[in-house]
């Protein structure tokens, strides 16, 4: 079925359009658009009537032709938990997850839309056991997305999380990679093995949050704050380090919450072989390097085009803003 992936960022939209070319994707159409002022976190009918015209006419002016739509809920909004059950039919899987989500998911059940996926199993104490990805995404968020889209003319043929989109887009299989994607305004986290996800955490800090602390530290607007951000990140030789003294408090909170991921994984007896990163942070200069020497570990910015064929349309995606498409291109390779 023919469709197109569509990240609806809370800064900015992205839509991605692929076919299929052997082993390789080939770029169909691409395009961007900033997002309104608060994009899906808005409950105003006008504010969502606005957000699905944005996506309308960016539609209609990179000239898709399909308009089967895949679509990713930000992953801030979701909650996830790893849970461990006996070996189960699917059947009581799911009367089980209902139980667990009831206990650990924060809204009720009757405003929340559940899903799971198996992601490997193993003996514990001799029994059979299966580990399971736990997933609630609010009733409401579903349905504003839902609406928007249909706003915008578009059919919704898959909905999934942000990070689901990364890893498709990002990872290969055959390694275990620590994927930590740079949100505005979170930090999403996932430990892949094979092109799975098998642990997936998010912390509400992101970039608008480094971008406060270069205003509060240095007493500037917001604007100039992001960016000194983007052209210094925590590059220690450029302005005095002011700027990655600024930086330091937040990013030190991010990298915890990033070790502690890790540590979860590494206490199951694996090793991480790999850390990739991307999103608007990922760009930051030097930030791979300051990752690598605190995860002990080569860090490589993500590269989701590494499996798209160079032509003269890719070419005009210039290398600095590739990162940004990893959400919108993932969406678009889940139907091909």
């Amino acid at each position: 079925m023919e469709s197109f992936g569509l990240d609806i960022g809370s800064h900015n939209i992205k839509l991605v359009q692929l076919k299929k070319n052997k082993d390789k994707y080939q770029l169909v159409s691409f395009g961007s658009a900033p997002s309104t002022e608060k994009g899906l976190l808005s409950d105003s009918e006008t504010d969502l009537v606005a957000l699905g015209e944005i996506i309308k006419k960016l539609h209609q002016d990179r000239n898709v032709r399909t308009k089967n739509v895949v679509t990713a809920l930000p992953q801030n909004q979701i909650f996830t938990r790893m849970i461990t059950l006996p070996a189960i039919s699917e059947a009581e899987i799911e009367s089980a997850l209902r139980w667990e989500a009831d206990q650990y998911i924060p809204i009720p059940l009757s405003e929340a839309i559940l899903s799971h996926e198996i992601v490997g199993k193993h003996k514990e104490d001799s029994q059979e056991k299966i580990d399971l990805i736990l997933a609630a995404a609010p009733k409401l968020l579903v349905e504003k997305i839902v609406k928007v889209l249909k706003i915008a003319g578009l059919n919704p043929i898959s909905i999934e999380m942000e990070i689901n989109s990364l890893a498709r887009s990002l990872t290969t299989n055959g390694n275990s990679i620590l994927l930590i994607d740079f949100g505005a305004k979170s930090t999403d986290i996932a430990i892949v093995e094979n092109g799975t996800i098998v642990l997936v955490h998010s912390t509400v800090t992101g970039g608008e949050a480094l971008t406060r602390a270069v205003s509060l530290e240095l007493g500037l607007d917001i604007s100039q704050s992001e960016a000194y951000k983007r052209s210094y990140g925590v590059d220690a030789e450029k302005l005095e380090g002011k700027i990655k003294s600024a930086l330091t408090p937040v990013l030190s909170t991010i990298v915890n919450e990033i070790k502690k991921v890790a540590y979860l994984y590494q206490e199951k007896g694996k090793n991480i072989q790999r850390v990739v990163i991307s999103g608007g942070g990922a760009a930051l200069p030097e930030m791979n390097t300051l990752l690598a020497k605190e995860l002990g570990a080569e860090v490589e910015i993500g590269d989701p085009f590494s499996r798209i064929i160079e032509d003269a349309l890719l070419g005009k995606i210039p290398l600095q803003e590739r990162t940004l498409y990893a959400v919108a291109l993932g969406l678009a390779m889940k139907e091909l």
